[in-house]
């Protein structure tokens, strides 16, 4: 069972994401934060420490006109949490919204996020949070 002050402070994470304010999601970040991406994914270095992550998000949501994580619970699983989302998006210069169910998985260490992995299936994102 995730506890209280885990889901909490992903609770606020989440909250200050959809508020646009980066800053805020970055003070409830330790800060060597980084930004786990599958490698088929990456052409570079994934982002690490505070300022990177943070140009990393900023760039990201910026890339959509409208892109809503909305944490609907969040899984204990093993020394990982994952949240499972609801995600509601709309791409730039589209009129079609994406409602879709994805999830994360983070790591939380003295009270502060330290790792975020980024999944689209929540089955992959269960399944690689059992196994690391």
């Amino acid at each position: 069972m995730v506890s209280d002050r885990d889901a909490k402070l992903l609770t606020r994470f989440y909250e200050a994401l959809n508020d646009g304010d980066f800053e805020a999601a970055m003070d409830l970040c330790d800060q060597d934060v980084e930004v786990y991406q599958a490698p088929e994914i990456v052409a570079n270095m994934p982002p690490r420490g505070r300022r990177d992550v943070t140009d990393y998000l900023r760039e990201f949501f910026a890339s959509w006109h409208m892109y809503r994580p909305n944490p609907q619970e969040f899984v204990e699983s093993g020394e990982h949490v994952v949240a499972l989302v609801h995600l509601h998006a709309r791409g730039i210069g589209s009129r079609f919204d994406i409602e879709d169910d994805i999830a994360d998985v983070f790591e939380v260490e003295g009270g502060k996020i330290s790792k975020l992995r980024l999944y689209v299936h929540r089955d992959t994102a269960l399944a690689e949070a059992r196994h690391n």
